[in-house]
């Protein structure tokens, strides 16, 4: 009867915080405090109040409508036909659509993180040692900070709440103005800089029952990305926000370009990369004396708590029929909904096995015909596209002809046909690859669809070949030097070498435009369909040009066999748009008229 008593009043507490918008975060709530003394005051309601403060971080592999990025960018496109992504791209967005929309989802997090803080020191509780309430309380500060990253990289500057929130607040004095861009910053970096000189948090935590807990350095991983957003083009010297003011006139993004960002994000990144010298995942096979490229890439995200992972939830949803990564992506014939094809832009950024990209000189790309002879990753009658291409293509994409990467015992591997009349083409469902590719990373080849039986395993979310890239681009920005570049390249070298192709070569680390095409190329391949594009092209202002422009693929309204040429023609898939005010996210209407004082995002 108390457990029932507990999880009800717990449910009670958690339900009233659940307010619209961050003015109503400041609304008087008398019953949200009845229920404060009892959370506070044993050890086990306070730890579920501070897991429900970790609930607020996004899912980034969530489908259907939640917060997977990767069709409303130019890696591909979402089938079904209300997908949020299908809606931005067509221009059909504005401030009532709710598309992707956090920011009540973020406060929610930063209010109840807020009141975890100013709170759980009273918790008198026997069985709670003061080292364990120390260091619970600099997650919750750890994930305030990360929350508020969250709102400034989608909707810039944005409003930082006061601490401690007065509940008993009027009305007129909850009408609070945005911060500037460069005070949310330094508000963050602040809060991650306590949490980091503080000793009651570990560098790692290593007990199993602790994995998927903010750490220092998860909390390195976040200043990383905030520095390298606060450095980059969009944020730092763009003239397009020259007008972005409150209503008093107050400026809230300054227009001058200030160059010292770029190193100290170099310097963020370079401090975890040392915190980690045991370096990126490499996977040698029973019997073999040799890392696989194949198997260490793909298997970064399979096996639980790798050296590479930085943070990742416990686990991942791979039995979520309704929004499971694995589900959707999977093929028809194995009970997944082929809902996710990938852009020929995507296909065209992975390098060839000697490490060039198709459109170099001596390449040996070519898109014509079918190979005669089988690869090491590709059958015989494969489309020439598709063969000779790098380690990670192959552990990431499902093209016309491939095998489905799940292993049935004593049976032969399936071929995926995503041409008009094959088995999982147009013809048969509206569940179909609109742009004739999959994607397979990310999903665990002993997870059974068919039988719903996902493989158990964590979903990654930072990982240090990330921090490696981070720090690359960072660099060669920071400083013009060959010196420098050199640095720089190692760790992208690092990163290719695990992928199984060879160095950079000298040409392209001769300059500081040829190294960051180099870098950005890079990214977007070790990254891919991890939740970096959207955001890259975005503050890189590019977004544009590569998520404005036509989705390509291939023709998936022809072909009767695999070898069909009708097929393979580069088509139009989708033409998109992309204004200028799409860089960020607008605020929620609802939230403009309740706080007259919270300007609106430009063109908005």
């Amino acid at each position: 009867m108390k457990i029932v008593t507990i999880k009800h009043k717990l449910l009670v507490f958690l339900a009233v915080l659940m307010f619209s918008s961050c003015e109503k975060f400041l609304d008087k709530q008398p019953d949200d405090m009845l229920s404060m003394d009892e959370v506070f005051a044993s050890r086990a309601q306070s730890q579920a109040y501070l897991s429900s403060v970790y609930s607020f971080i996004p899912d980034i592999l969530a489908m259907q409508n939640n917060y997977n990025t990767l069709g409303m960018c130019d890696e591909g496109d979402f089938i079904w036909a209300a997908s949020w992504a299908g809606q931005i791209n067509n221009g059909n967005w504005n401030a009532t659509s709710g598309y992707y929309d956090k920011w009540d989802s973020f406060y929610k997090g930063i209010r109840s993180a807020s009141v975890f803080i100013s709170r759980i020191d009273e918790n008198d509780d026997p069985t709670l040692a003061a080292p364990v309430k120390a260091s619970w309380k600099q997650e919750a500060r750890a994930l305030r900070a990360i929350y508020y990253f969250f709102l400034v990289r989608q909707y810039g500057p944005v409003i930082l709440l006061p601490d401690p929130t007065d509940v008993n607040a009027s009305n007129q004095a909850l009408q609070i103005p945005r911060n500037s861009f460069e005070e949310c910053m330094d508000y963050i970096l602040s809060e991650f800089d306590l949490v980091l000189s503080s000793a009651d948090l570990p560098d790692q935590f290593v007990n199993p029952a602790d994995k998927g807990r903010i750490d220092k350095r998860t909390v390195m991983a976040f200043k990383s990305r905030a520095l390298l957003l606060a450095a980059s083009p969009l944020w730092n010297g763009n003239p397009d926000f020259a007008n972005f003011k409150n209503p008093d006139g107050k400026q809230l993004v300054s227009t001058s370009y200030d160059h010292a960002r770029w190193q100290k994000a170099a310097d963020a990144a370079k401090a975890l990369i040392d915190n980690m010298p045991e370096g990126l995942y490499k996977k040698t096979p029973a019997g073999a004396s040799e890392f696989d490229p194949y198997l260490s890439y793909r298997d970064v995200f399979l096996d639980r708590w790798n050296k590479e992972v930085i943070y990742a939830r416990p686990q991942m949803g791979s039995f979520q029929a309704d929004i499971g990564w694995e589900r959707h992506c999977a093929p028809r014939f194995v009970n997944g909904w082929n809902g996710v094809g990938v852009a020929q832009q995507m296909i065209d950024s992975y390098f060839m096995s000697n490490g060039k990209s198709i459109g170099e000189d001596g390449s040996g790309y070519t898109e014509s015909g079918f190979s005669a002879a089988a690869g090491k990753y590709t059958k015989p009658n494969t489309f020439n596209m598709y063969v000779n291409r790098e380690p990670r293509f192959y552990a990431s994409i499902i093209y016309n002809g491939a095998d489905w990467i799940y292993k049935r015992d004593g049976n032969p591997a399936r071929t995926v046909e995503l041409h008009f009349e094959g088995n999982c083409g147009k013809k048969g469902s509206h569940d179909h690859s609109a742009t004739g590719y999959l994607v397979c990373k990310n999903i665990s080849p002993n997870s059974d669809l068919e039988q719903w039986k996902g493989e158990l395993r964590s979903l990654v979310m930072i990982r240090l070949a990330e921090i490696y890239l981070n720090y690359a681009e960072a660099l060669n920005e920071a400083k013009d030097d060959q010196a420098s570049r050199d640095e720089a390249a190692i760790y992208i070298n690092k990163i290719r070498e695990r992928a199984g192709i060879p160095a950079l070569t000298s040409e392209k680390i001769s300059t500081r435009n040829s190294m960051r095409e180099a870098i950005h190329a890079e990214r977007r391949v070790e990254l891919a369909f991890e939740g970096f594009r959207a955001w890259d092209t975005r503050r890189w202002k590019i977004a544009e040009q590569t998520d404005g422009a036509p989705l390509m693929g291939m023709n998936v309204d022809a072909g009767k066999t695999l070898t069909d040429p009708a097929f393979y023609k580069r088509t139009v898939i989708e033409r998109r748009t992309f204004p200028k005010h799409y860089y960020l996210w607008p605020i929620p209407q609802y939230d403009i008229v309740r706080n007259k004082a919270c300007v609106q995002n430009p063109g908005w």
